[in-house]
């Protein structure tokens, strides 16, 4: 099956996601944290609040402080970097060609090819939009189901299934 597409800026932005969501396990801590760490945050206002002084403010400047910092390095930093990591990677941008046959890929693009036999993929991971084939635990080709007709998501989805560990 040969599938001819280009990427997108939002394969890139929704690639990371769904290669940080890759496991449930790592989906549901950084979950759990950001719950607990909300907790833990409206807990501290309440009493401050509740019992207002500049003391207590100065006391809890440096926990605001480390709150931002997680915000900005969680959700604003890879909104940020995703983009323009995408923007200043050519390779990236111009047609592509995959090609997936019983031996496993054949990647074309502007100013570069890769043949991986599919003993040398780790796992695949479906997300909403796109497929993420992993040569390693962090490099994966990104497929966008929009390249893909409907009626070839299915057997894509079988191919990988067989050949890959693969994850929704």
């Amino acid at each position: 099956m040969q599938i001819a597409y280009e990427l997108a800026e939002r394969d890139f932005i929704e690639a990371y996601s769904a290669h940080r969501n890759r496991n449930g396990l790592s989906k549901w801590v950084r979950r759990i944290f950001i719950a607990i760490m909300g907790v833990f945050t409206m807990v501290i206002l309440f009493g401050f609040l509740v019992k207002p002084s500049l003391q207590a403010a100065k006391g809890l400047l440096p926990f605001f402080g480390l709150m931002v910092m997680w915000v900005a390095a969680l959700w604003i930093l890879p909104l940020w970097n995703t983009p323009r990591q995408f923007r200043k990677q050519p390779g990236a941008r111009g047609p592509r060609t995959a090609l997936f046959d019983s031996s496993g890929t054949h990647w074309r693009w502007n100013g570069g090819s890769s043949d991986i036999e599919w003993k040398n993929y780790v796992r695949a991971v479906e997300g909403k939009n796109l497929f993420l084939i992993y040569s390693s635990p962090a490099c994966f080709n990104i497929l966008p189901k929009r390249a893909l007709g409907d009626e070839q998501v299915g057997p894509v989805r079988e191919l990988l299934g067989k050949n890959v560990p693969l994850s929704k």
